[in-house]
């Protein structure tokens, strides 16, 4: 066990940590972190919607309009807040180096030169208007390498000096106006070269170029390796959840938001292996753990279940990770990792094979228990409710045999203690 720890610590982690503390994608992950609110009043919206009750469409007819419009004028628009964000989490990452980079203008001049990428046209009926269908979801990874290169040539320019420079004792809020000036009209003249002169379809490019990535991050297999590395890495006392999002946060947020402009639509949902799956029926909390903790006969065990029991329920984990430990305790290895890893084939199977599990088409708080959110998110399925409370008992049976272990040394250590 030492080995494997030590191999997962020297080998495994250093890399992908390193990765995941680039500036790019730090950038991309709290951007996808302030998008959640976005996602999470979309789901709201279309929960009230389509409630599976009995003539409850009859009750929210009249609304249902504006309902569904709640969901355009927001999810509809997530793309925009991507290139918004992106560019100011970058640009605050340069600022701390260089106090010349205003994130506030690194996040505008993201912000349109992903605009300039969606040409204007007139229609038929003489009307000017520009294409939004690129605005939502479709739009993403237009949105982060848009942000990403208007934020890297404003910044270039400004280390370079290239600047208006302005006399001492002019107010800190024009000098910043006049030394974004040149960067800034250097990034709207790149996009709007590409855009217009070069006719750069860089919206179709980018979702051309990413399908590939999308379909093979979105697959069984590319999502159950990024789980298992997730619980590999708690193991070793990383943040496996925020090491893995930072790398698959543009696919999971992009298979979310197709899911549910897809449910909007009435098409076929188009992805069963979403985030949001995975933490409503398999990452479901270490509440059963928790509570084999808060009935043992050890005191400390006892203490401690019952201390975290409450945090656990709505998917607070760190009291037991660290307080039983599992963290980096060889005993808890194996249930871990492999009897998580269980959960997920089992889950699978259902999901796929026998597909009982209808398919997500909602996002909710992630600190809502684990069944209601399943219930909430497939759109009210009593099936997914009762399969996630199952796999509650599942998880706690696969860790009992592991706990009795930890507490037969425990309370070795306390008749040794006592005799002493």
């Amino acid at each position: 066990m030492k080995k494997i720890t030590d191999f997962i610590e020297n080998i495994i982690a250093p890399p992908l940590t390193r990765l995941a503390e680039t500036r790019y994608l730090q950038a991309i992950q709290k951007t996808f972190m302030m998008t959640m609110p976005l996602l999470m009043f979309s789901s709201f919206f279309i929960l009230i919607a389509a409630l599976p009750i009995p003539g409850w469409s009859g009750i929210v007819g009249p609304i249902i309009g504006p309902l569904w419009g709640g969901v355009n004028s927001t999810l509809g628009y997530i793309g925009l807040l991507v290139a918004l964000l992106n560019g100011y989490y970058l640009g605050e990452h340069y600022n701390h180096n260089d106090k010349n980079v205003s994130p506030i203008a690194t996040s505008v001049m993201s912000l349109i030169a992903f605009l300039i990428f969606f040409p204007m046209f007139t229609t038929e009926n003489g009307v000017t208007a520009i294409a939004t269908a690129n605005f939502g979801s479709t739009g993403i990874f237009t949105a982060l390498l848009a942000s990403i290169i208007a934020v890297e040539v404003y910044r270039f320019l400004i280390a370079k000096n290239i600047t208006i420079k302005m006399p001492e004792g002019v107010p800190p809020m024009v000098v910043d106006a006049f030394t974004s000036l040149i960067p800034s009209f250097a990034v709207m003249f790149l996009a709007w070269l590409f855009s217009f002169i070069f006719k750069l379809d860089l919206p179709g490019l980018m979702n051309s170029l990413f399908a590939p990535l999308v379909a093979a991050g979105s697959g069984p297999i590319a999502q159950f390796i990024s789980f298992f590395i997730d619980r590999i890495l708690w193991f070793t006392g990383i943040h496996g959840s925020n090491v893995v999002s930072s790398v698959m946060s543009p696919v999971w947020i992009n298979m979310i938001a197709k899911n549910i402009e897809a449910y909007q639509a009435g098409n076929v949902i188009p992805y069963l292996f979403t985030a949001e799956w995975c933490n409503y029926f398999i990452r479901i909390s270490v509440f059963p753990i928790a509570l084999l903790a808060s009935i043992s006969t050890v005191k400390r065990y006892k203490t401690l279940g019952r201390l975290a029991l409450p945090a656990s329920i709505f998917n607070i984990a760190e009291p037991v990770m660290f307080g039983l430990p599992i963290i980096l305790n060889p005993i808890l290895f194996i249930p871990w990792v492999f009897g998580f890893s269980f959960l997920w084939l089992w889950t699978y199977i259902f999901t796929v094979l026998v597909p009982i599990l209808p398919p997500i088409i909602a996002q909710v708080a992630w600190t809502v228990p684990a069944p209601i959110s399943a219930y909430l998110a497939t759109g009210g399925s009593i099936i997914a409710l009762l399969f996630s409370l199952l796999n509650y008992v599942i998880l706690g049976l696969i860790f009992l045999p592991f706990f009795k272990v930890l507490e037969k040394q425990e309370r070795e250590k306390e008749n040794s203690a006592s005799k002493e």
